[in-house]
């Protein structure tokens, strides 16, 4: 039913094992020891708490949320709910380039991938028209991701507003996944964010988490954003295949939102600076294509000097000089890497020396 999801087998084999991480693209492990978890929500209760913190973060109505165990799972229990009784032929409009699972999870649940692009010299923006041209009577969901993974390029409302609109005239939802949404912005001192694309109209969908942006990777803490009918039909995706959710995820999941900001405040201080470093090293480098993002913590480089794939010689690098960035390979770019900076400043000076070393 599932092919297999290449990008995320590969990241399991490496990120986190390798001295110099320049792949992984959220928040490192986040610090916990003050998280208080009251044993009173150690019940089947605190669903409907975790609902109500989750809805309140995304200032949406609680009826329009549902929790999921990260993005990932996120994102099975929204194409669930959206397409997963698609007729034979019924269409995914997925954009290009591509963080693999916007279109594994689809086919997984029987949806024909079709596809949009986000050109390189368009600067990877969202073109209304380009999808509205892409998208037939048989489109059901068009799916893009916000920060754009691989490039970290954000799409605007606007632009998000008319792809909504434009999907509605063919009965479609827009599937948006915002995990890396609140770089750089985070919540506010209350705990909320409230800028989630659920709130621009009312056929979009959204999935996120505090996994990226908050470094709670780890615990899979997500959900689904979306109209009340969707929402029931991802209650009933989630029924059949868990039957409830852990207490215990529960409760620390309520009390990771309770401590939200500070966790937000801990992640302000991964961004100092290393952006303008990453820019520099790049533009030295004038073979190298650049997404040139404006926020968060992750872009895409492309090498203009060759069409081959990189990803031999980006694993040489992880086992000779100890660096690692994600290959192009498993977004639809093959002589592209994506090159984050979430590591500590004190090694992002040697890690982008050894990474000069494995693509020149």
């Amino acid at each position: 039913m599932f092919a297999p999801t290449a990008y995320l087998r590969w990241a399991s084999k490496h990120y986190g094992n390798v001295a110099f991480d320049l792949g992984r693209s959220g928040i490192f492990g986040a610090d916990m020891p003050e998280l208080a978890v009251p044993r009173d929500l150690y019940s089947f209760a605190a669903w409907d708490t975790l609902r109500a913190r989750i809805a309140a973060y995304n200032a949406v109505p609680a009826d329009e949320a549902i929790p999921a165990m990260g993005t990932t799972h996120a994102l099975w229990v929204a194409y669930s709910a959206l397409v997963a009784f698609a007729a034979p032929g019924d269409e995914v409009l997925v954009e290009r380039p591509a963080y693999e699972p916007m279109h594994r999870i689809a086919e997984g649940v029987g949806a024909r991938i079709a596809w949009f692009d986000r050109p390189a010299e368009r600067g990877y923006a969202v073109d209304p028209d380009a999808v509205g041209r892409a998208m037939t009577d048989r489109t059901r969901v068009v799916a893009i991701t916000n920060l754009h993974n691989p490039t970290g390029v954000r799409t605007s409302d606007e632009a998000i507003r008319e792809v909504a609109r434009i999907a509605a005239t063919r009965g479609a939802h827009v599937l948006v996944d915002e995990v890396y949404g609140p770089f750089e912005s985070l919540c506010d001192a209350r705990g909320v964010w409230g800028a989630s694309a659920r709130r621009l109209a009312p056929n979009v969908v959204a999935v996120g988490s505090l996994t990226k942006c908050y470094g709670l990777g780890a615990h899979r803490v997500g959900w689904v954003l979306g109209p009340r009918e969707v929402i029931a039909r991802c209650d009933d995706a989630l029924l059949a295949t868990l039957g409830h959710a852990p207490t215990p995820w529960m409760a620390f999941a309520v009390a990771a939102f309770e401590d939200v900001a500070r966790f937000a405040a801990c992640s302000r201080g991964v961004f100092a600076g290393k952006r303008a470093k990453v820019d520099a090293w790049v533009a030295a480098r004038p073979h190298l294509a650049w997404s040139a993002p404006r926020e968060g913590l992750f872009g895409l480089a492309i090498d203009s000097r060759t069409r081959e794939d990189l990803t031999a010689r980006i694993e040489k690098g992880i086992a000779e000089r100890g660096v690692i960035v994600a290959p192009g390979a498993f977004f639809g770019v093959p002589n592209a890497f994506r090159l984050a900076w979430a590591i500590d400043g004190a090694k992002l000076d040697e890690a982008l020396e050894r990474l000069g070393g494995v693509v020149g």
